[in-house]
């Protein structure tokens, strides 16, 4: 028996979990692909960023600063710091997959995202030796990949006849809150949601969109914290 044919039943649960969350998905890479494309990049320098950066929040906060002529170093720092979540997101995997070879690991950091690491979290809130984590992680991060890339490169094409008044940004906003909040089941996790909130709105008025990358950084730090003190008053107690 293949390892497909093995684990198919956990690839389809994992891929039917992700689908679950398309429609956002699909909206927001839209609406990334659209500003790609409005952007001072060409037809396939957007679609090249769109497939390998596969990050859309880093990706919107590095086109103002390219289109600026800032200098490099500036554009991949601010990438780079939007992104730090991410950090967090693989010392969580890191029981799950640590036994897979480098190139492997990589290819499973590349294809996680935000909605990949919750619902796998969700699924799996304590590791325990089960050989369904990986063929339902894949599930879902093909699934997401597969969707983004459309979306992103319909938007892409789209860009000049989709009018301004559709409000597609909003919708995508919208769309991934529905989904997000859900997922908001510990103190630490809305302590984090909720700093990021404050800090995003107090800080709106930056350019560049800075005012992610401090929100991002106040979100991981009131985050650890958080889940530490809680830790350690369970300990104590």
């Amino acid at each position: 028996m293949t390892w497909l044919s093995k684990n198919k039943k956990y690839l389809l649960e994992g891929s039917q979990t992700m689908s679950k969350a398309g429609f956002a998905i699909f909206t927001w890479a839209l609406v990334t692909g659209m500003a790609m494309a409005e952007s001072s990049l060409t037809t396939w320098q957007a679609i090249g960023m769109s497939i390998l950066v596969y990050a859309g929040s880093a990706q919107l906060a590095a086109l103002p600063l390219m289109a600026g002529d800032f200098p490099f170093w500036t554009i991949f720092l601010t990438a780079a710091v939007v992104n730090l979540r991410f950090v967090i997101f693989s010392a969580g995997l890191q029981p799950f997959f640590k036994d897979r070879t480098l190139w492997k690991r990589s290819f499973l950091g590349y294809m996680n995202g935000d909605l990949t690491f919750a619902l796998l979290m969700s699924r799996y809130p304590q590791y325990r030796a089960d050989p369904s984590h990986l063929p339902f992680f894949l599930g879902m991060a093909l699934t997401n990949w597969t969707i983004w890339q459309i979306g992103s490169l319909v938007g892409i094409f789209v860009a000049g006849v989709v009018p301004d008044s559709w409000g597609l940004g909003f919708a995508g906003t919208l769309a991934l809150i529905a989904i997000l909040l859900p997922m908001l089941d510990g103190f630490a996790t809305r302590l984090a949601a909720l700093s990021a909130l404050i800090v995003a709105l107090l800080a709106n008025d930056l350019p560049y969109k800075l005012s992610i990358v401090c929100a991002v950084v106040v979100a991981i730090v009131v985050g650890i914290a958080s889940d530490r003190l809680i830790k350690t008053k369970r300990r104590l107690s």
